[in-house]
């Protein structure tokens, strides 16, 4: 936990927590706008977007004053002495606000900088350890209790995106590393949830085919082109299409070398 001053969730319902635990905003408005300010912390939101957003595009015509009372509110909560003393401040930059504070009080920057330092990590053990710190920061769908679908949609389709990336690299390492086993059940839940995202079939193929499981990675394999031709009117990828045929003739290849996962420790 980030000591000493305020931390903040964003992945999920908005959380605001101190060294004593959480507090309540008890304002969905509020909780919207702490959390579209601090998806762009140290960058100024301005008042016109902050408006356009905090009322799904339709801005009554007293939005602007409304705007300013819940900025004041927050700052009585999150920063009373006016003096950042609480490693946050709201402050106005022209026509528009800034929040600033630490990007590790932050559980979207804190997200993003695992998935970076993944991209950089040595090998499988370290890309997965770091994916799965990464992923351990999403309770639900991003301002879970503040933002409409719509808006959602508008200020976190990259994330949602990048969540799932991350969640691929993860299952990835997981499987480099030999546990194949362990991360059946998960796979076959992630399938279900996301049964279009390729990488993630490809994986539960590869999973069944390496546990032993040749006629059941075979059906999984018909089931998604079923629901591929049913749902989309295509077929599955070409990549796809060859693991397929791989399992088929058997090939060894597709099995890790023995020599490899023991030095993963598998």
């Amino acid at each position: 936990m980030h000591h000493g001053g305020w931390y903040f969730r964003l992945l999920g319902p908005v959380e605001v927590w101190d060294d004593d635990g959480p507090i309540t905003l008890r304002r969905r408005a509020q909780r919207c706008l702490l959390g579209l300010l601090l998806l762009e912390t140290g960058r100024v939101v301005p008042v016109d977007r902050l408006l356009e957003l905090l009322w799904d595009g339709e801005p009554p015509d007293q939005a602007r004053g409304s705007l300013h009372s819940h900025v004041a509110r927050l700052r009585g909560t999150l920063d009373p002495d006016r003096a950042g003393s609480r490693g946050f401040r709201l402050l106005r930059r022209g026509d528009g606000y800034l929040a600033e504070t630490h990007f590790n009080a932050v559980d979207v920057h804190r997200f993003h900088d695992l998935v970076g330092r993944s991209r950089r990590a040595a090998g499988p053990k370290e890309r997965s350890r770091l994916l799965r710190g990464a992923l351990s920061y999403w309770r639900g769908p991003l301002l879970a209790d503040a933002a409409t679908d719509r808006l959602r949609d508008r200020v976190g389709t990259g994330l949602e995106e990048l969540r799932l990336s991350a969640t691929e690299s993860w299952v990835d390492a997981e499987l480099e590393c030999g546990r194949h086993r362990e991360l059946l059940p998960e796979l076959a839940d992630l399938v279900r949830r996301h049964p279009f995202r390729e990488a993630l079939i490809r994986a539960y193929l590869l999973a069944l085919y390496r546990d032993g499981r040749q006629p059941d990675a075979l059906a999984a394999y018909r089931t998604a082109r079923r629901r591929f031709g049913r749902e989309l009117g295509l077929d599955p990828t070409r990549e796809l299409q060859d693991l397929h045929d791989r399992m088929i003739r058997g090939d060894d290849s597709l099995h890790l070398a023995p020599s490899r996962s023991h030095a993963l420790g598998a």
